[in-house]
């Protein structure tokens, strides 16, 4: 080897040496930019939960001590962790580095910025969730998902880890060694190769050194043999010259001929070869499936067996049907997906709590339904695999930003060994995660888990929505709802405001008696105990129910044994918007109406009292005027008979005061007298008095009004 060669050979090997380090360097800072990004997310996210109660509270000393204990106890190269409120002010911080005196999440919306000294900082959105409007006063409005304030975390840059310099300098001691090893054993062939020739050298001087040899004719022998092979060889290299391009003409004329023919048949090998790799692939993987089936009936597990399998053909047919959107009243299409996942996932033995998003509530939503829905029960059914506990939350909530999206959020004790697979399974025979990956991959549909030791878990699913209409639904003005459990109860109470404009939340029936007596209540929802352990309540239920529409709601194992107690319907748990809805509807057009007489005659009044009872009207009687309004407070009458001479005040002024309620905006309201002038009737008129009606009720009278209350009852079936 030349001196040239074994230049080149070190100069090649250094720059394969460079090559392969700086090759391992970005391998190795891509890996550990993967890793740091989830890390700082996870971070981001548990601090997020973990000072937002402290920030509805101004608690600064807490949420520094959190804040020190979480950046001793990172493995990230944390060097500040800060907090700000919603206006951009900072609240807690472990330190504040001078650069970010002039630093405000709210004027920078990127979540990252690079500081001077080479770290980053990234700061994510504190929201508020049901959870924390607990905390706000009753008097100030917490609207969920509004900003509640920023949490910011300064990390240090990334670089290369120790163990990383330590592999790199093992490699290349390894390459250079190589190298050495190369360049010796070469100098040992050359050192051999070199005496060989020698010897061979000092036996062609022996034989001319010996006497009697011509030298001459020695050298012109051998000469004459050299040239002579020379002129073979020079005669069979053209020859050979001649036949290669002989050759290569030939082939490039049958080239091309066959050109075109070579890449048909090559692109259909490759499709072909596709085709049976995909084929391969499907086949492997359902046979892995099948297999754990088969293990599952050996172990007697048949109703999971049957299951699975129930899922696997419900999957090969969806892998067939192309995504289409369907449109959907959603409160109905939840309802149905909760009765559903209770008939085949035994859901009826977890207590199950649903939070409905207002909005979303009174939302028609279009969105691929039949793929959504077999996704979601087989999450459901992964996430009770995980349940410690028979308490299950879901929290149904609507983004519309940038674009729609439908969050669901279940929150439940336990861990989330189970859930973590449909996001990343390494267990190619596990059926149930790989099906859910496959859904979540052709819906688009994002993942996230997180979970607190000792507090449990939380399984966030983000779906697009192709496109969201609200619907005109009729409200309720007021509900109450009774529900002796405090932190159920603060969870549901936003779930109500989906159909009721104010929600008054109470603890014990005392205070409900309290509430119908002193305000008007549209509607009453009751969470019932056990029916052992409440012996008074269905009486008193059952008093209410006369007068004020009452819904009660318990556990499915206790359904039958209230239904037997109360004469308001029960329904049973989870409580949902839809199954509200319908149940008033029917309620709604069941209800007979309701009328006020007012007069101070108590002969007067029972006369009218017996000829309008006979209509099957509820009836009402007050002899004032103060009793009339007490009794319009807390009521809703569809008809009103006001007496003109009243004890205590005029019928003009206590109707004047009744118009003002707004539960009697469209009341018909008429003038009960014996005689009334045409300057009267225009008083009556002014003071918000419909007409007159003049005593003695008769025949056509009572006529007159049945059809004016059945008219306005048509048009207010359920108050709004």
């Amino acid at each position: 080897m030349t001196l040239k060669a074994k230049l080149g050979l070190v100069i090649g090997s250094v720059v394969l040496v460079v090559l392969c380090l700086y090759i391992s360097a970005k391998l190795q800072l891509r890996h550990e930019t993967m890793v740091r990004v989830q890390a700082e997310q996870q971070l981001l996210m548990s601090l997020s939960l973990m000072v937002e109660p402290f920030l509805v509270q101004n608690k600064v000393e807490q949420v520094k001590g959190h804040l020190l204990a979480t950046s001793f106890s990172s493995t990230l190269p944390i060097k500040a962790i800060l907090v700000y409120q919603a206006d951009g002010n900072l609240f807690a911080a472990t330190q504040f580095p001078r650069e970010l005196f002039n630093f405000s999440p709210t004027r920078d919306l990127t979540g990252q910025k690079a500081l001077q000294d080479g770290s980053t900082l990234l700061w994510s959105t504190v929201m508020v969730t049901p959870a924390s409007m607990s905390y706000f006063d009753s008097n100030k409005v917490a609207a969920e998902g509004s900003t509640l304030g920023y949490v910011a975390i300064q990390i240090s840059p990334l670089r290369l880890s120790q163990l990383w310099w330590w592999q790199s300098g093992l490699w290349g001691t390894v390459l250079v060694t190589i190298v050495v090893v190369a360049l010796w054993l070469q100098r040992r062939i050359f050192y051999h190769q070199h005496q060989r020739w020698q010897a061979f050298l000092r036996q062609i001087q022996d034989v001319l050194q010996r006497p009697g040899v011509d030298e001459k004719k020695l050298l012109a022998f051998d000469t004459a043999e050299l040239n002579q092979l020379t002129r073979q060889l020079c005669a069979q290299q053209q020859q050979l010259q001649q036949q290669l391009q002989q050759q290569s003409q030939l082939e490039q004329q049958q080239g091309q001929h066959s050109q075109a023919e070579r890449e048909q048949l090559e692109l259909n090998h490759q499709q072909q070869l596709k085709a049976l790799a995909e084929d391969l692939k499907h086949s492997q993987y359902r046979l892995r499936q099948w297999q754990q089936l088969a293990v599952l009936g050996q172990q007697g597990q048949v109703e999971q067996q049957t299951q699975l399998l129930n899922w696997l053909q419900t999957q090969e047919l969806l892998d067939k049907i192309e995504l289409q959107p369907e449109t959907v009243w959603f409160p109905q299409w939840l309802a149905s997906q909760v009765a559903l996942w209770q008939s085949e996932l035994q859901l009826e033995k977890v207590h199950v709590v649903v939070v409905e998003d207002p909005a979303l509530s009174l939302s028609e939503v279009q969105f691929f339904a039949q793929h959504t829905a077999e996704l979601l029960k087989q999450i459901v059914w992964l996430v009770m695999q995980d349940l410690q506990q028979n308490e299950l939350s879901l929290h149904v909530n609507l983004q519309a930003f940038s674009e729609n999206k439908l969050l669901l959020q279940f929150d439940h004790s336990g861990q989330s060994k189970a859930i973590r697979q449909a996001i990343s399974t390494t267990d190619p025979s596990a059926v149930v995660p790989q099906l859910c990956a496959r859904l979540m991959s052709r819906l688009g549909a994002k993942l996230a888990v997180s979970a607190l030791e000792d507090l449990g878990c939380s399984v966030r699913v983000e779906l697009t929505l192709t496109a969201v209409s609200s619907q005109e639904l009729p409200m309720y003005q007021t509900a109450v709802y009774l529900d002796a459990n405090p932190i159920r109860a603060a969870v549901l109470k936003q779930s109500v405001y989906s159909i009721a404009e104010q929600v008054i939340h109470i603890q014990q029936l005392q205070q409900l008696q309290l509430e119908v007596q002193h305000r008007l209540v549209d509607l009453v929802l009751v969470q019932l105990p056990g029916p052992e352990a409440a012996d008074q309540l269905w009486q008193d239920l059952n008093q209410l129910t006369v007068r004020t529409p009452v819904l009660a709601f318990c556990e499915p194992t206790q359904l039958n044994d209230w239904q037997a107690l109360l004469q308001c319907p029960v329904l049973s748990n989870p409580m949902l918007s839809a199954h509200i809805r319908h149940c008033l509807a029917g309620q709604a057009t069941e209800q007979p109406l309701r009328l006020l007489v007012v007069d101070d005659n108590t002969t007067n009044l029972a006369f009218v009292k017996a000829i309008l009872g006979q209509q099957q009207f509820e009836v009402d009687t007050a002899a004032t005027g103060a009793e009339a309004i007490r009794l319009a407070k807390s009521g809703r009458y569809q008809l009103i008979l006001m007496d003109i001479q009243l004890p205590d005040m005029s019928g003009v002024m206590a109707t004047h005061m009744i118009r003002q309620l707004p539960q009697h905006q469209d009341t018909v309201i008429m003038a009960f007298t014996a005689h009334a002038s045409t300057q009267e009737i225009q008083q009556f008129h002014q003071a918000g008095m419909n007409d007159v009606v003049i005593k003695p009720l008769d025949a056509h009278k009572v006529a007159d009004l049945i059809r004016r209350c059945q008219q306005l009852s048509c048009q207010n079936l359920i108050p709004g």
